[in-house]
């Protein structure tokens, strides 16, 4: 504990001593899960470009694997104190971060840093956030059009500060983009559902990889990061009775996209993966729980949330009080359902997102534009 709370408060005044070459491009991420978002666009910074990059970590675990390691970075913040502190005193030219709640939250601006929000999913700001969860952030690189509209809109009804609002796309678009399919398993399903109170979960995890294991579907089962804090009990009560099943694996890698490859249908509830395994024309089953809504006040702002108004467009729902009535006919028409709609929406992308396999060089261009 005590070692722990000296490295971090000597990493931090390190931090806050670094040379302003080292503070014009700063990113921050809380652990694995986000800096999947980040990797590549430091990668393409660092390697490509021959920018330097200072990255802050809340996790011993982060890596990101370079071939210029000499031009980044990286230094652990811990998530106590000493994060707290740097936050208030760092000055950079420019923080990329996913942490929304800037500013409301334990993390503090720096009165000279500009702070841009990198989205982790494709989802709209406005229901799955709380209210004011990007207020405070000077700019944003918007994942599509719903994102600009949403926010402005907000910004017009409470009066506030405009945000430099970039037409950037998600990262992850770009990598599952170029992926293949040839390592899909026969009857392979995916379940990786969202986390809270109206996760699967919460609500149905345990009888619905019952039911899939004993219609013979091999079941891997990638829990978001969160449920093993918010559905511990839960979550590790399914984890404990299926474990040496020969229909049942436990994904834990931070990257998803091994997962979705060897994967042949999508069962989720509303969490973003659904659009990223919408890129490999596969199948998506939603289970259809209550939404996870952090705002109540969302529908203040006009425009539907996009993972409400896409999800009968891109996938077929199962009700979660069904799950115990679930048949393999029944499963397989639902699937079929499924896999119609996909080839129905050849230009859900281009449609609704930016720089659709293209994003990384995007957000770059547009990082090095900031002044």
């Amino acid at each position: 504990m005590f070692k722990e709370f000296f490295e971090t408060w000597k990493n931090v005044n390190n931090a806050i001593n670094l040379k302003y070459l080292w503070r014009e491009i700063v990113f921050y991420s809380e652990g694995p899960w986000l800096t999947n978002h980040f990797a590549p666009i430091i990668r393409e910074l660092t390697d490509k470009r021959d920018r330097k990059v200072t990255f802050l970590t809340s996790s011993k675990e982060d890596k990101i694997n370079l071939t210029n390691s000499n031009n980044l970075k990286k230094i652990y913040v811990g998530n106590q104190s000493a994060r707290t502190y740097l936050f208030r005193k760092f000055n950079a030219k420019l923080m990329i971060m996913s942490t929304p709640n800037l500013q409301s939250m334990q993390l503090k601006k720096e009165k000279n840093t500009k702070y841009y929000y990198l989205h982790h999913s494709p989802y709209s700001t406005h229901m799955i956030y709380e209210e004011n969860a990007f207020d405070d952030f000077d700019g944003m690189f918007c994942v599509g059009p719903h994102h600009v509209n949403e926010v402005i809109e907000r910004e017009e009804n409470e009066s506030l500060n405009k945000k430099n609002l970039l037409e950037s796309g998600y990262t992850n678009f770009d990598y599952l983009k170029k992926t293949t399919n040839k390592l899909v398993k026969k009857n392979q399903i995916l379940i990786a559902p969202s986390w809270g109170e109206n996760s699967i979960v919460n609500l149905c995890l345990f009888s619905l990889v019952k039911k899939l294991t004993d219609l013979k579907y091999n079941v891997i089962l990638r829990p978001h990061n969160r449920s093993y804090i918010k559905n511990k009990k839960k979550l590790f009560k399914v984890i404990k009775y299926f474990e040496g099943n020969e229909y049942f694996e436990l994904d834990t890698n931070p990257d998803s996209s091994d997962s979705m490859n060897r994967s042949e249908i999508l069962i989720t509830d509303w969490s973003g993966i659904s659009f990223e395994y919408l890129i490999q024309n596969k199948p998506i089953i939603f289970i259809d729980v209550p939404p996870k809504i952090n705002n109540k006040n969302y529908k203040k702002v006009n425009y539907l949330p996009l993972e409400i108004s896409m999800r009968n467009e891109i996938g077929e729902l199962i009700n979660f009080n069904d799950i115990d009535k679930l048949d393999s006919n029944f499963l397989k028409n639902k699937i079929s359902i499924a896999a119609n709609k996909i080839l129905n929406n050849k230009k859900f992308f281009s449609n609704n997102f930016y720089n659709f396999g293209n994003s990384v060089n995007a957000i770059c261009n547009q990082i090095e534009q900031i002044k």
